[in-house]
């Protein structure tokens, strides 16, 4: 993990001060898209729960996530910004050219 983590009691609570720096030993960022065996995340997926990703989802349901090396260059696009900054890491390829 490359990001300096700050860590911010409730927003509306705290007005933004921050009340410390996360040490970031052990920690590490993770990319989608992520890889599971289908039946863990069929399983993972029953009864509609709240998860920030799949990992979360296959770990709350008792599965084994494991990390493995990522790569820098893969973007998450999740925006309509995210898509702006992948198209200029990509020289202005994009919006129809088959990406």
């Amino acid at each position: 993990m490359s990001d300096t983590l700050k860590r911010v009691p409730e927003w509306s609570d705290s007005g933004g001060i921050v009340a410390g720096t996360v040490d970031r030993s052990g920690l590490f960022g993770v990319q989608t898209p992520q890889a599971f065996r289908r039946e863990a995340l069929v399983l993972a997926h029953a009864g509609e729960p709240e998860a920030t990703d799949d990992a979360a989802l296959v770990e709350a349901a008792g599965g084994t996530v494991m990390a493995v090396p990522g790569e820098a260059a893969a973007h998450k696009v999740t925006t309509a910004a995210d898509l702006v900054v992948v198209e200029a890491l990509l020289g202005g390829r994009g919006s129809g050219d088959g990406l």
